[in-house]
């Protein structure tokens, strides 16, 4: 919070600034620039990094436990595919199209809009070969083959930004200009998850159940953002110039709801089953928190979705698309 009434400060200060600057217009300009940011959005990729938590828990966790504890009449061995490991969005690129007018000496204002937009795909593959050889089992002994798999786990968000704003130029030299550039405006974003598991389990007869389901959420949400940036104006010619920028940009959406779906089949060596499937038309995206206790431990986590509505103890689902961010672009005057 004291982040936010920081910054909102600083663009309100700058403003007057502007708006009290009395000098005469120098002209129109236009902007365009494009950066890099370092983004974790936290609610988003929580449902990913607890799938991944869940099945290295109850599986890999769950015979580790088993192994030690069953003095070499039950072992396995992990084989997991190359570049496996459900992951989040971790990064993004802003691009940023703005139109100003100086106003004064060293201060200009400009509306604009930014576009940001990114997802993911990744993949969990694991299959576990089991050596059971303890005569207390209700299953027979023997060995038997276990197999889990998110083949194309999606994650996706993208927001849209108009902006208003402010420059102010801090230090005029022949070859450079340094100053500051903030900005503010509404965040309109969307967001959409893919999640499809598969479970297969073959035994040493050769008989084998398989399971899959799908889920398929999206959302749609507003929110705010507001941009603090340092730059760095670099002349081209008399009336082209590079920027170059470096800051941070608080961008965060709430109230997210949306259509989604779910669908369940099961199969084994004999025949298919009836499946489950149904779907809804707008779902409220909520965070929950859960945990797992196992004989070989506990685990926490948290899940996100628009399928949790109704649980007492769930909270509200924020797209955090904030960051540090580099900036490279370019300004023409007019």
């Amino acid at each position: 919070m004291r982040k936010h009434v920081t910054v909102f400060t600083l663009l309100f200060l700058a403003t007057g600034l502007a708006l009290a600057s009395g000098g005469r217009p120098r002209g129109w300009f236009v902007a365009a620039s494009a950066a890099f940011s370092w983004l974790a959005p936290g609610d988003l990729n929580a449902r990913a990094e607890a799938q991944q938590a869940i099945t290295d828990f109850t599986y890999e966790a769950g015979y580790e436990a088993q192994q030690r504890q069953a003095a070499g009449t039950f072992t396995y061995a992990l084989q997991e595919a190359e570049g496996s490991g459900l992951k989040g969005i971790r990064d993004g690129f802003p691009l940023t199209l703005r139109a100003g007018r100086v106003i004064g000496p060293r201060v200009a204002v400009f509306a604009g809009l930014q576009f940001l937009g990114r997802r993911r795909t990744s993949m969990l593959r694991q299959e576990y070969q089991v050596s059971d050889r303890r005569p207390d089992q209700v299953t027979p002994a023997g060995d038997y083959r276990v197999e889990i798999a998110y083949p194309d786990y999606f994650l996706a968000a993208r927001a849209w930004i108009p902006q208003l704003g402010v420059t102010i130029d801090l230090a005029q030299k022949k070859n450079w200009t340094a100053g500051v550039s903030l900005a503010a405006g509404p965040m309109f974003a969307s967001l959409r998850t893919i999640e499809a598991q598969h479970y297969k389990k073959t035994d040493a007869d050769g008989y084998w159940t398989e399971s899959r389901y799908v889920y398929d959420m999206k959302g749609k949400g507003i929110g705010a953002a507001v941009e603090a940036l340092a730059r760095l104006a670099l002349p081209l010619g008399r009336r082209l110039s590079l920027d170059l920028a470096a800051g941070y940009a608080l961008r965060i959406g709430s109230r997210f709801s949306g259509p989604g779906s779910y669908e369940y089949r099961y199969r084994d060596s004999n025949a298919a089953r009836d499946g489950v499937s149904y779907s809804w038309e707008d779902g409220a995206w909520r965070t929950r928190r859960l945990e797992i206790q196992r004989q070989w431990g506990e685990l926490a986590y948290t899940l996100s979705g628009n399928d949790l509505a109704g649980f007492a103890d769930s909270g509200e689902f924020r797209l955090d698309l904030s960051g540090w961010q580099l900036a490279l672009g370019l300004t023409l005057a007019l």
